[in-house]
């Protein structure tokens, strides 16, 4: 019987060996840059900011620029472009980028950022005039457009271009100096007299594709236009949930009297060019330590104020996507003037009484508080209010006395900016469109931000003066910001009840802790204290803090969840003989929320003894009403309208690899179709001649009783 080999199957296994033998070469290829952050696209109603690549990638030779002679270098002299230029941050300015783009001689940028790389004096990539379009002065001539001084002055828009490029940050130390000494010295940098080097040369493939572009309203009718059972999101609304809490629980069943609640708010976010690159030490944390500290102080007391019948309530308020054209402070006025918020009433429960913008009586919202204009902290008030209402005026300076005193009592130096001028960016504004009542902002400047580094990678803690190593060490920002919650803590405390009590105050080492936990480790107790099991994991996974970007609005959030679960701790109520499984809200009472904490370890142990925290705490959209309204008008600029693209699992990469020579290239090509037709014939000459080269030999003899089987 004959037997013979199918060639097909000799063909399949040739084809699995060489694509096996394609995967390691690749690897001896390429070399992987993982500790980078990559420029990605963001969009509004009419325009598309940030980066993008091609599908593939682009591929650049690599060069170092060190000086602004490099720079001109590229510009005027250099032949062997596109290039992928790797520079130091304080060389990377709009002015800089704009010039090497423009020259058609770039494919893409890399920007070192260590923590030992020096800076820039000033870099801020947010406008001059933050988010004045959506603010309370857009279209006012006396007010509007930073007319009496612009607030952010170190501002240079780099965030709001539209880059046809990729741009990433390399934030590990050896791969830098790979890519500066193994890749650009040994191959790419020019010889003497400016004479560029021979093939080969160092390459790097900056892949950065997004799904989305143009706009807003393009990208969200893309989103609707869906027909695949598995259909691809091109981008998706900027938004997260706002954290708010009220002293009293009074419930909807209950009367809720006009002007007797004082919203006492900040803002939680920031943003950057780049991903997961958002610190804020002051442009928001020392603003939500500072908030989080007063309201710990004053849930000591809050007995005094939620019996008394004559006092006022105190809604805490922290509003997400604030960077992002308000976002949430949007949309608490949205779901106010439409009677749901703090949650719109269900049928058959009981919540939390509805407020709405006429139940506020007083604003105070602390903004930046870490870097201090001449020693004090200013108090800023909204001209257009103050000087057309007397008793908003009368109420106003009665606000600034009291709190100016009690700061006295603390040695915290407190002034008032000039009264002509308008409100800085903040989120009272968006109130302030809708109803003028008593308002103030405190900050640490009296004019132009004292903060260099506003809504940028470098508002580090360094710059706050907070950048301990150690949880217990009491950094002189947590001094300062502790006077600060204690005059915020008594002035509220004096508001709502029209007592001074000296002897409330904020907690240093709670204020410590927290500036530690939010700038510094994440891994830290206090964290550990407040979260629940399952979510313990994520917290202990690295010391890295979590970024202090809003997101997107089908992501969870870590920053407003801990937030969340501090303001619980501090202002809500220990629950005694209650488990895990029973610490919940019952079926048709809502008023309070429960939250399980893992509490604190117990001592001489690894242990922790869990507690349930019963508070008036809830989460409310913090997504702008424009994703919402039947119809909206896109180009109204009544609401926000910042989506961000969304990006494939693979579609953010940096990898460094040599390009030869043209001629090394022919050659290759030609090697290669070499092989190809001499494959092509040996394998035609194997098919032909199978029969005689894969034959075996037949006994001739046939099979005996012994041979059978």
């Amino acid at each position: 019987m004959a037997a013979t080999i199918d060639v097909a199957h000799v063909i399949t296994w040739s084809i699995l060996i060489s694509l096996v033998c394609g995967v390691r070469v690749s690897n001896k290829t390429y070399v992987e840059i993982d500790g980078v952050s990559a420029c990605f696209r963001r969009f509004n109603a009419t325009h598309q900011i940030g980066c993008n690549s091609k599908a593939s990638g682009d591929v650049g030779v690599v060069y170092y620029v060190e000086t602004e002679e490099d720079i001109n270098y590229i510009i005027k002299t250099a032949n062997q472009a596109p290039y992928a230029i790797l520079m130091g941050p304080i060389l990377f300015t709009l002015t800089n980028v704009q010039s090497l783009w423009n020259s058609g001689k770039i494919s893409g940028m890399m920007v070192i950022h260590l923590d030992k790389t020096p800076i820039p004096d000033t870099f801020s990539p947010d406008n001059a005039c933050p988010s004045d379009q959506y603010g309370l002065y857009h279209g006012n001539s006396d007010y509007g457009s930073c007319t009496k001084g612009q607030w952010n002055p170190h501002g240079n828009s780099m965030m709001f271009q539209d880059y046809a490029f990729p741009i990433f940050i390399l934030k590990n130390e050896t791969e830098v100096d790979y890519l500066i000494h193994d890749c650009f010295e040994k191959f790419n940098k020019p010889l003497a007299k400016g004479h560029p080097r021979d093939y080969p040369l160092c390459a790097v493939e900056l892949k950065d594709s997004m799904s989305g572009s143009k706009d807003t309203v393009t990208c969200v009718r893309r989103n609707s236009m869906q027909v695949s059972l598995n259909p691809e999101t091109y981008c998706d609304p900027l938004g997260d949930n706002n954290i708010v809490a009220p002293l009293k629980a009074i419930p909807s069943t209950e009367d809720y009297p006009p002007k007797s609640v004082i919203v006492a708010a900040a803002r939680m976010d920031t943003f950057s060019m780049f991903e997961n690159e958002y610190p804020g030490a002051d442009s928001h944390v020392t603003g939500i330590v500072g908030l989080l500290a007063a309201a710990e102080a004053i849930g000591k007391v809050k007995e005094r104020i939620v019996n008394n019948t004559n006092s006022k309530d105190i809604l805490f308020a922290f509003f997400q996507g604030e960077a992002f054209d308000y976002i949430g402070s949007s949309r608490v006025v949205y779901d106010m003037v439409n009677k749901k918020f703090p949650e719109e009433p269900v049928s058959g429960e009981t919540h939390i009484h509805p407020i709405d913008l006429h139940h506020i009586s007083h604003f105070v919202e602390v903004n930046q508080l870490g870097q201090r204009d001449n020693g004090k902290l200013w108090i800023h008030t909204d001209p257009i209010s103050f000087s057309s209402n007397k008793t908003i005026s009368d109420e106003v300076d009665d606000m600034i006395k009291k709190i100016t005193d009690i700061g006295g009592t603390v040695d915290l130096n407190l002034g008032r900016a000039d009264s002509s001028k308008p409100l800085p960016p903040s989120s009272v504004q968006r109130f302030l469109k809708k109803r003028k009542f008593p308002a103030i902002v405190i900050t640490d400047h009296q004019a132009s931000y004292t903060n260099k580094y506003y809504n940028s990678r470098f508002d580090r803690p360094v710059t706050i003066k907070a950048n301990s190593t150690d949880y217990d060490t009491i950094t002189e920002q947590a001094k300062q910001l502790t006077k600060v919650a204690t005059t915020l803590a008594r002035s509220l405390f004096l508001l709502a009840t029209g007592e001074n009590d000296t002897d409330i105050n904020a907690d240093v080492t709670k204020v410590n802790h927290m500036l530690y936990c939010f700038l510094t480790n994440k891994s830290c107790d206090l964290f550990q204290e407040i979260i629940d099991k399952d979510n313990l994991n994520s917290l202990l996974e690295s010391s890295t803090p979590y970024p202090f970007y809003v997101g997107v609005t089908n992501t969870d959030n870590h920053v407003t969840s801990l937030t969340k679960r501090l303001l619980s701790l501090y202002t809500g109520d220990k629950q005694e003989n209650v488990t895990e499984s029973n610490c919940n809200a019952p079926a048709k009472y809502k008023v309070y929320g429960y939250t399980w904490m893992q509490g604190a370890l117990e001592p001489g142990s690894t242990n922790r003894e869990g507690s349930c925290i019963r508070s008036t705490v809830s989460l409310t959209s913090a997504k702008s009403p424009a994703f919402d309204i039947t119809d909206y008008d896109w180009h109204s600029g009544e609401y926000s309208t910042w989506t961000e693209s969304s990006w494939r699992q693979d579609a953010i990469s940096v990898r460094v690899f040599l390009i030869p020579s043209e001629q090394m290239e022919v050659a290759l090509l030609c090697s290669g179709l070499a092989i190809l037709i001499i494959s092509l014939a040996v394998t035609y000459f194997i098919n032909k001649k199978s029969s005689i080269l894969f034959k075996t030999f037949q006994n001739s003899d046939p099979p005996t009783e012994n041979t059978r089987i």
